[in-house]
């Protein structure tokens, strides 16, 4: 790993634990307090594609089953972080995608981040 993507790399996991990860971490204990199961996940980077299209940034994913569903699809909402463009994007199963440059991401668009992607699947 060369050093700018090393430097990257280390910023977004300070910005996961100082920003992201709290907001995420409220929001799945809401979930669970109102009957939902929800998780989250973390990913490290990874130059190597490892059988994938291409090289994955570091990422944390949070994935939810809504209460009462039926099916085995757990929706998820990652932030990731884009190593080519040293920006965050926010991607839901949903199709959605949103970039933010690193420095930019503040925890009140982190939950706004989360409080959108949950509108559209819990009613």
């Amino acid at each position: 790993m060369d050093r700018d993507t090393d430097l990257f790399v280390q910023a977004f996991w300070a910005k996961c634990r100082e920003v992201i990860r709290p907001e995420i971490d409220d929001a799945i204990g809401e979930l669970h307090k109102a009957g939902h199961d929800a998780g989250v996940s973390t990913r490290e980077y990874s130059a190597t594609p490892d059988q994938l299209p291409a090289a994955m940034g570091p990422s944390v994913t949070v994935s939810l089953r809504p209460k009462g569903a039926a099916d085995k699809s757990h929706p998820t909402l990652q932030f990731r972080g884009d190593v080519a463009d040293c920006t965050v994007e926010v991607r839901s199963s949903t199709g959605i995608l949103k970039k933010y440059e690193l420095n930019t991401v503040n925890a009140a668009e982190v939950r706004n981040e989360i409080d959108e992607w949950l509108a559209k699947l819990i009613a």
